[in-house]
């Protein structure tokens, strides 16, 4: 029988992008198949009604955007994934942090942070990932966030479960600081057009003038343009997967278009690599277990879930400008080498300066007034009518009188105070991986994990986020979810993890399902543990290892010539 294709790659995120490409280069012909769209230059919303109706992911509501908020209120868990070509990374703040060595115990034995150094290290060449120039691009350096961030780890006093004092880390970012001034565009070593960062603090609604190093700007444009002689890339955006078959000797996979889910298209394939994200691979596959289309899925289908200690803060009414609109999202961060829970199982944690878009502030200035502003407009508003009474009643002006009016119209602008003196503060570590995944009746998505668990890990986070608020001369405001034993997970994991063997996992060190040859899960589904940094690189990096195990098909690549 003929098939398709030699592989059907489900997801085009960290997991997926590499995949595709790695396959391609070793001369498979690979189907990579995307939910959402492909998100070209300045294409990402921006004007009020264009966020509205294309910023979010809710196919029943006739929504297909960028970006999906699940609220269950079954679930102990409120998660935000992405919708279009290269995946999460289109709305990640960019940070590629390699997994400290310490937090591999648990981890399948053949995995160690020396044997994923050198797979870090073809992540970060790959992605042109390098640290915030905030000490050497004079542009750069004028980013208060980080001046602030890096003083307040320097003076803040040694947390007592510390191992060692505080450090602040400029920490790998995937974003393109080269160019002659902000907005240049030049081409990057894949050849893809991309621009220098304009500090515009969008990274998480996606980056407009491609200034981000986004997979489908290095992974998935690399496999688009390799030479003939390799195997090909079809990629096909707006393909939503309903089912996988085994069929005994191949696969088959049926997708549709999100719009028209009643039209069904079919593709036959050898292998199949699902990477649809922790809660989007780990729920398709529940879906056809319960269906009977793969009922060999082993226990370990939808444990082992985590939220990576995501916590959200914020320091308000600080003494300096923070400017958090000014950088991108992350630029720095304090890391915490922490003794361990009291049954030894490792912590650690890291806090970033998080900001936010120029738009957002202006959109709390309208939302939270201040008392200049409003003196600034009355002022105005006094000024005109003087000037209009004594035109209709012949009143001369004074020869003093001011003509440039600029200042007033300037005055009239609310000065965003509220804004610029705050600092989000982001905060991840080592949490407990003992959530679970499941479907309700009606086949939606529950995710059980319980914080209680993990409280050490909160209390330590929570107890260092007062602390560089209140270095800050600020006030401290915790994320309310926390205390109703609620989180978000921006960086979810697990749900398909990786064992030595079926008695201890869903998938081998390879990524390779047990039951089920041919049959792979590569993204962060697979990861055993919470990763105590943000996880997109070591994904990336346990997905390049596990591509490097599978055989050439014909023969060696080359790539095309860029110019």
């Amino acid at each position: 029988m003929k098939l398709d294709f030699d592989y059907v790659v489900i997801g085009s995120g960290f997991g997926g992008s590499v995949m595709s490409c790695r396959l391609v280069e070793k001369g498979y012909n690979v189907c990579l198949l995307e939910r959402g769209r492909q998100w070209k230059m300045h294409e990402f919303p921006r004007r009020p009604h264009e966020i509205q109706e294309n910023m979010f992911w809710d196919p029943e509501d006739g929504k297909y955007g960028l970006m999906e908020f699940r609220d269950n209120p079954d679930s102990d868990v409120m998660t935000l994934t992405a919708s279009g070509l290269g995946g999460g990374s289109l709305i990640y703040a960019n940070v590629l942090y390699r997994m400290p060595e310490e937090f591999f115990v648990g981890w399948p034995g053949e995995l160690t942070r020396n044997k994923l150094e050198p797979y870090y290290d073809k992540v970060i060449s790959m992605m042109e990932a390098r640290p915030y120039p905030f000490d050497t691009d004079p542009y750069y350096q004028n980013t208060p966030k980080t001046a602030a961030m890096k003083k307040a780890a320097e003076q803040m006093a040694q947390n007592p479960a510390s191992l060692s004092p505080a450090e602040f880390q400029l920490p790998p970012l995937a974003v393109r600081f080269e160019g002659e001034f902000p907005g240049h565009q030049t081409q990057n070593s894949h050849g893809a057009i991309q621009s220098k960062c304009n500090k515009c603090g969008e990274c998480d609604l996606g980056c407009n003038i491609h200034a981000k190093n986004t997979l489908d700007l290095n992974y998935i444009y690399r496999a688009r343009n390799l030479k003939s002689s390799a195997g090909q890339l079809d990629v096909r955006t707006q393909a939503e997967v309903s089912k996988i078959e085994y069929q005994g000797d191949h696969y088959k996979i049926t997708f549709h278009v999100p719009q028209f889910p009643q039209q069904e298209i079919v593709l036959t394939t050898k292998k199949v690599v699902l990477s649809a994200g922790s809660v989007g691979s780990t729920s398709l596959l529940l879906k056809m277990k319960q269906k009977g289309l793969l009922p060999k899925l082993n226990r370990w289908l939808g444990k082992k879930w985590c939220g990576n200690g995501d916590l959200l803060g914020m320091a308000l009414n600080t003494n300096d400008n923070i400017d958090p609109s000014n950088g991108p999202v992350i630029t720095g961060a304090i890391k915490y080498s922490m003794q361990n829970y009291s049954d030894g199982f490792r912590h650690g944690m890291y806090l970033e300066d998080a900001g936010f878009p120029i738009g957002m502030a202006w959109y709390l200035s309208g939302k939270v007034p201040q008392l200049a502003g409003i003196k600034g407009v009355l002022s105005l508003v006094v000024s005109n009518l003087k000037k209009y009474f004594c035109k209709i009643l012949g009143i001369k002006s004074e020869s003093k009188t001011e003509i440039n009016v600029g200042d007033q119209f300037a005055g009239a602008l609310d000065q965003a105070t509220f804004a610029r003196k705050a600092m989000v503060l982001l905060g991840m570590g080592r949490d407990r991986s003992d959530g679970v995944i499941s479907l309700r009746a009606d086949g939606q998505t529950v995710i059980n994990w319980d914080i209680d668990k993990s409280d050490l890990h909160f209390e330590r986070m929570r107890e260092e986020m007062k602390k560089v608020s209140e270095n800050l001369g600020g006030t401290f405001m915790d994320n309310p979810l926390t205390h109703l034993d609620k989180i978000i997970a921006v960086h979810p994991l697990g749900g398909c993890p990786m064992g030595d063997s079926a008695d201890s996992g869903f998938v081998n060190t390879h990524g390779e399902v047990y039951g089920y040859e041919g049959l792979y899960v590569v993204d962060g589904s697979i990861l055993p543990t919470s990763t105590g940094t943000n996880p997109s690189l070591t994904i990336a990096a346990v997905a390049e290892y596990i591509a490097e195990k599978i055989p050439v098909k014909n023969h060696t690549v080359e790539t095309t010539k860029m110019s």
